[in-house]
């Protein structure tokens, strides 16, 4: 089986720039310190699958002698290898045009990888396939860290918190829903579906049922940190204030929304467009102020291979 999404694969340079700027933040800082305090051993090669603009190898190369990004969209990798060039990284990290399917098929020679990354990609590949291409990547007691993020939460401290949720839920299970796909729901329930090695029926893999580990950040918009000595609501992990303006440029840059306006080009970006319309909710609930707290929770899920 091959990769199912197309949305990305088909990105034009254009689009794969705006992909990059508009979800140009890294993910949270305690996400990776996670994973790194859970990987055992060398870091000599990281692998990043549906690697796109490639910000996540980015993020953690300075932590690895070097890296390639993978991914099924030419666009993608064309702007990873400009961004690569233009960070003066080009010789430290490579990407190359493959599935995540066949993304083993970048390391030469085989059991090289250390560490692989799939970020906000997992929702699009046929699970099976990828384990077994990831084990052969990966060098015995290699790591497999896979995470998404699920939709985007106000924080609860957020005036007319309530008002703000409903226009976010209505945006992503109203308008947007019929050009939801099978990959969406699966990160929008945070991987809870998502298959395991172990859980797919008749399926013999490499990597260790007992190795397992998830961790869960801010799920369904409640925070994980403990709440503050006067009672109020603790911080999300991804606890800033996001301007407005980034948040419309990102949610332009998702799947579901390209489907839309793919499919309804006469009514992209006017007053039609449900970008536009959640943003001007949002903006007057806001009350004139420029930014909000908002972020998606986060869920990651590690595992290994067994050692000989």
């Amino acid at each position: 089986m091959t990769t199912t999404e197309k949305t990305f694969f088909k990105f034009t340079a254009e689009q794969a720039a705006a992909y990059a700027s508009g979800r140009g933040g890294s993910y949270p800082l305690p996400l990776y310190e996670r994973l790194l305090n859970y990987h055992q051993g060398a870091r000599n090669l990281i692998l990043d699958v549906g690697t796109g603009p490639g910000k996540v190898l980015f993020d953690l190369l300075p932590h690895f002698a070097s890296g390639i990004g993978t991914d099924s969209s030419p666009g993608m990798i064309a702007q990873a290898q400009h961004d690569a060039a233009a960070r003066g990284l080009a010789d430290k990290a490579r990407f190359q045009v493959y599935s995540g399917e066949e993304s083993d098929k970048a390391v030469v020679p085989p059991e090289a990888a250390d560490v692989i990354t799939v970020a906000m990609a997992a929702h699009w590949i046929d699970m099976p396939t990828f384990y077994t291409a990831a084990a052969r990547a990966l060098r015995p007691g290699g790591t497999l860290a896979m995470w998404t993020c699920s939709s985007y939460y106000v924080h609860p401290s957020e005036a007319n918190a309530s008002l703000i949720q409903a226009a976010l839920y209505d945006l992503e299970d109203g308008m947007l829903a019929p050009y939801r796909h099978a990959g969406n729901v699966l990160t929008r329930n945070a991987y809870d579906a998502l298959p395991l090695p172990w859980t797919i029926e008749g399926f013999e893999s490499a990597f260790e049922k007992a190795s397992f580990e998830r961790r869960d950040w801010d799920r369904g918009g409640v925070p994980s940190a403990a709440a503050q000595a006067d009672g109020s609501p603790g911080p999300f992990l991804k606890h800033e204030e996001e301007k407005l303006v980034d948040l419309e440029a990102g949610l332009g840059s998702a799947s579901m929304v390209v489907r839309w306006r793919e499919a309804n080009p006469d009514k992209a970006l006017t007053d039609e467009d449900p970008v536009v319309v959640t943003m001007k909710r949002l903006r007057e609930l806001a009350g004139g102020r420029e930014g909000l707290v908002l972020s998606p929770s986060y869920s990651l899920l590690l595992m290994r291979t067994r050692r000989p």
